[in-house]
C-alpha cells in the first residue's frame, strides 16, 4: 500500500470543491482565446524593450498572426517637433543650427522627463494618447473573410485554416501603476471596447546588470534620434540623467491581479504571473530564447544524393524514384566535404573575434560563477580560453538535421565530429498520397488539385501529408533552439522545410514564402544585428569554390516583386528544369 501511495499517489477520482474552482477561476478568465491581444511593454530606458518589441514582432507575425508596434517615442517626438515650431513661430531669434537640427528630429533632452515638468508631463500624455488611439483602430479593423469554396471531393479535405489573431505591442516606458492601469482601462474596459474583447498582458524588461547597462546605453545613443547633434560623451550624460529623472517615479509591477512577465537583464531569469493558454506556450518560450549574441546561422539543403534528374515528358524509371532512405551520391559527398571546411573556417573566424572582444576597453570582468545546469566554475575556466587537450574541438557549434539519412550524412564531419540533434520536426513537408512525386506528375495526373495548389501553395494540404501552414506549427520549437544558441548553429535540412525558416530571418509574409529560392550546395547564412534583425549572405561551395554572394538589403516589396515570376516551389532535394535555370547570382533580402 506504502509502495502504491509513493509511486502513484492517490487514485481517488478528483472532486470539484469550492477552493478548487476559486482558485482555478483567473485562470479560466485568462485562458479565453481573443481576436485582439495587447502585449504592454514596461521599464527604464535603455533596457531593451525595442529588442523585445522586435524580436515579438518577427516571431508573431511568422506564426500567421497581425502584429505592428506601436513606439509612444515615436509619436513623442512628433508631438515635441510641433510644439517647438510653434513656440519658435512666436520667437523672433532664430535658433542655432544644432538646435535646430534636433528639433527637426523632436529630441528631447533629460528635462523633458521630469516629472516634475507640467508641460512636458502633459507632452508626454498627448503622445501616448495618440499612439493607443492609432493601436486600438489598427486593433478593430475588421478582417475580410476570403473565399475557400471549391468545387471538388478534396476541397474540405486539403484546405488549412489559420487562425490570425492581431496583436499590438504597446512600446514605452509605462514606468508607473497609474499609467499601466490606463493601459488596461482603454484596452479592456468594458464600456470603452464594448464587444471588442481584447487581452492585455504586461512585458517588463529589468536590467540591473551594470556592465550590460552601459553597452545597452551606448547603443541606444548611437541610434536613437533624441540623441542626434549631440557628441557621444555629451548623449551619454543626457542619458544617464534621463533615467534618473524616470527612477524618481519608476513602479515596477507588483500587482499580481494583472497578467505579467518580468525579464532580468534581458532573459537571464524570468518571472511569469497569470500566463496562461497561447500566451504561456508561444511568449514565454520565445522570450526565454532569444539573446544579444553574435553567432552566425547557418542553412543548407542536405547534398546531392546522385539520382539521375527527372525530364517531366515520360514516366519515372525505378532509378529515378526519390526514397527517404537516400544516401550521399558523389557531388552530395564534395558537398559535405566542403561544408566541413567552410564551418571549420568561420567557426575558427568566430572564435577569433569572440577572444579579440575580451580584451577591448569595456570588456567586462569574468566571474567565477555556474549554474545548478552547468556546475560550478573553476578560478582557471573562462568561455574564452584555448582547449586544454588537443583533442577537442576549437570551437563550438550545433548541428541540427532531419531524421533523413542524407541530411545527418552532409552533417557527418571527420576533422569536426560535433554531435547531431537530428530532428523530424525538419523532415520534408509530408506530401501523404503524392509522396515521390514531382510536381509536373501531380499537374499531369491530378489537375483539379494543381489547381487549388496554384492558387494557394500555402494552405493547400496534400492529400494526407501536410501545407506548407502545417511546417509552421512543427518548425516553431526549431527556431527557438536556433535562438536560444549562443554558439553557431548549421541546419540541414530540405527545400519547403527551409522556406519556412528564411522567411523568420528575412521578416518577409509567411504565406509567400514559396518564393523562396534555396539553391543546391549553398550555405544561407544569417548573421544577427543589434536592433534584433538579421543580414544574410550565400555562400557557393561548389563548383566555383568558395565564392560569397552576397545579398543586397532591398525592401520588402522588392522581395514579393522580384520573387512573384518564379515556379512553384519543388518540395523535395533533387535538382529539377524548373529550379536548375535559375541563377545564385540573383539578388535576394532580408528586409
Amino acid at each position: 500500500m506504502d509502495k502504491d501511495y509513493y509511486e502513484k499517489g492517490s487514485v481517488k477520482i478528483a472532486e470539484v470543491t469550492a477552493v478548487q474552482l476559486k482558485k482555478l477561476e483567473q485562470r479560466r478568465k485568462l485562458t479565453k482565446k481573443s481576436d485582439r491581444m495587447v502585449i504592454c511593454l514596461v521599464g527604464l530606458p535603455g533596457r531593451g524593450k525595442s529588442f523585445i518589441a522586435r524580436k515579438l514582432q518577427t516571431f508573431l507575425k511568422w506564426r500567421g498572426n497581425e502584429c505592428e508596434v506601436f513606439n509612444v517615442g515615436k509619436y513623442r517626438r512628433q508631438v515635441q517637433a510641433d510644439h517647438v515650431a510653434r513656440t519658435e513661430a512666436q520667437k523672433k531669434e532664430k535658433p542655432d543650427i544644432r538646435s535646430t537640427l534636433r528639433q527637426s528630429v523632436g529630441a528631447c533632452d533629460a528635462n523633458f522627463f521630469d516629472s516634475k515638468n507640467p508641460k512636458a508631463a502633459e507632452l508626454r500624455q498627448e503622445a501616448a494618447s495618440a499612439a493607443m488611439v492609432e493601436m486600438l483602430k489598427w486593433l478593430d479593423v475588421e478582417k475580410s473573410v476570403e473565399d475557400h469554396s471549391y468545387d471538388h471531393i478534396w476541397a474540405s479535405a486539403t484546405k488549412a485554416s489559420i487562425q490570425r489573431s492581431r496583436i499590438a505591442i504597446f512600446d514605452a516606458t509605462n514606468s508607473t501603476a497609474v499609467r499601466r492601469q490606463w493601459v488596461l482601462e482603454e484596452c479592456t474596459s468594458p464600456e470603452k471596447r464594448n464587444g471588442k474583447l481584447t487581452g492585455c498582458m504586461f512585458v517588463e524588461s529589468v536590467c540591473d546588470d551594470q556592465e550590460l547597462l552601459e553597452e545597452n546605453f551606448r547603443f541606444k545613443v548611437q541610434n536613437s534620434p533624441d540623441f542626434k547633434g549631440m557628441t557621444e560623451d555629451e548623449a551619454i550624460a543626457d542619458l544617464r540623467h534621463r533615467v534618473q529623472k524616470y527612477e524618481e517615479q519608476y513602479e515596477t509591477i507588483d500587482d499580481d491581479s494583472q497578467s505579467y512577465i518580468k525579464i532580468f537583464n534581458l532573459s537571464s531569469k524570468l518571472l511569469v504571473n497569470h500566463i496562461y493558454g497561447r500566451m504561456a506556450k508561444v511568449i514565454v518560450p520565445s522570450l526565454m530564447s532569444w539573446n544579444i549574441g553574435s553567432r552566425a546561422i547557418y542553412l543548407c539543403r542536405s547534398g546531392h544524393t546522385g539520382k539521375p534528374s527527372y525530364d517531366g515528358t515520360s514516366p519515372k524509371s525505378e532509378s529515378q524514384k526519390n526514397a527517404r532512405g537516400d544516401l550521399l551520391g558523389p557531388q552530395g559527398l564534395e558537398f559535405r566535404d566542403n561544408l566541413e571546411k567552410f564551418i571549420k573556417k568561420e567557426g575558427h573566424a568566430f572564435a577569433k573575434r569572440k577572444s579579440d572582444a575580451m580584451m577591448m576597453p569595456f570588456a567586462p570582468l569574468h566571474k567565477e560563477t555556474g549554474t545548478s545546469v552547468s556546475g560550478l566554475a573553476g578560478k582557471d575556466d573562462h568561455p574564452f580560453a584555448a582547449p586544454s587537450c588537443a583533442k577537442e574541438r576549437p570551437f563550438s557549434c550545433h548541428i541540427m538535421t532531419s531524421t533523413m539519412p542524407r541530411a545527418v550524412q552532409t552533417a557527418t564531419w571527420e576533422q569536426l565530429p560535433f554531435p547531431i540533434e537530428e530532428m523530424p520536426n525538419l523532415n520534408p513537408l509530408d506530401k501523404g498520397d503524392f509522396t515521390g512525386m514531382e510536381l509536373e506528375e501531380i499537374k499531369e495526373l491530378h489537375p483539379a488539385w494543381y489547381a487549388m495548389l496554384e492558387e494557394d501553395p500555402f494552405l493547400t494540404r496534400f492529400p494526407g501529408g501536410e501545407c506548407y501552414g502545417d511546417l509552421i506549427h512543427r518548425l516553431e520549437t526549431c527556431i527557438i533552439d536556433m535562438e536560444q544558441q549562443v554558439s553557431m548553429v548549421c541546419v540541414v535540412s530540405h527545400v519547403s522545410v527551409l522556406q519556412v525558416l528564411i522567411s523568420y530571418f528575412r521578416r518577409t509574409p509567411v504565406d509567400k514564402c514559396t518564393s523562396n529560392e534555396v539553391p543546391m550546395n549553398t550555405v544561407i547564412k544569417f548573421t544577427p544585428v543589434s536592433g534584433g534583425g538579421w543580414t544574410e549572405s550565400q555562400h557557393r561551395l561548389i563548383s566555383d569554390g568558395f565564392s560569397d554572394v552576397d545579398v543586397d538589403q532591398a525592401t520588402e516589396e522588392e522581395t514579393i516583386l522580384k520573387s512573384s515570376n518564379r515556379p512553384l516551389a519543388i518540395w523535395g532535394d533533387r535538382s529539377t528544369p524548373s529550379m536548375s535555370g535559375s541563377s545564385m547570382d540573383e539578388t535576394q533580402s532580408f528586409f
